[in-house]
């Protein structure tokens, strides 16, 4: 994707957030690489405020909980998205990147949001794809789509943001992006 939903490339690899950087030629510091992934969105500050809020009572027993240091891509996820739902799907993923996937989730304190990629490579690519929704589909089978809240109605998106950086980091040689948000109203072009 060359942008998502109000987010949009950097034209500035220093992060420069002017509303109207929108990224409108390809660099040439991506000749060098095969992948383009989102910059990382750091998950070990998540305010106790939300994690009350979103989540249940066993949290509160969690050292996670109030030792941000600890706090990773797992909980992270178990927060906002329930407690036993991505241990359940990491089960379902091909042999070849379950573990490494769940060793990730429970090391990494961040990931890449917003499912944006770039990839210069079509063999690459279909192996992305074919390895994401073999994937998806198996989740299908136990999360099925009849879904009660926002965090569980768009699962298989969160699933597959925190998989994209897991997999392009394991199998490309990447380059981390600037992304910025831009809702494009006629108030902020001027």
């Amino acid at each position: 994707g060359f942008c998502g939903y109000r987010y949009f490339w950097n034209q500035a690899k220093d992060g420069n957030n002017e509303k109207m950087n929108i990224l409108k030629y390809v660099p040439d510091e991506w000749s060098n690489y095969e992948a383009i992934i989102a910059d990382p969105q750091f998950v070990n500050n998540i305010k106790l405020s939300k994690i009350y809020k979103n989540a249940n009572l066993s949290f509160l027993f969690d050292q996670r909980t109030y030792f941000k240091k600890k706090q990773n891509i797992k909980f992270h996820f178990q927060v906002f998205h329930g407690k036993d739902s991505l241990d359940e799907a990491i089960n379902l993923l091909d042999e070849e990147n379950r573990e490494p996937f769940r060793r990730y989730v429970n090391e990494k304190n961040s990931f890449h949001k917003w499912n944006m990629f770039i990839c210069r490579s079509k063999e690459k690519i279909i192996k992305y794809y074919i390895s994401l929704f073999n994937w998806l589909g198996r989740c299908e089978k136990i999360f099925g789509f009849d879904l009660d809240n926002y965090g569980k109605i768009r699962i298989y998106g969160f699933l597959a943001e925190r998989f994209l950086p897991f997999w392009f980091k394991k199998y490309s040689n990447f380059l981390e992006w600037p992304i910025i948000f831009n809702d494009l109203r006629k108030e902020n072009l001027d």
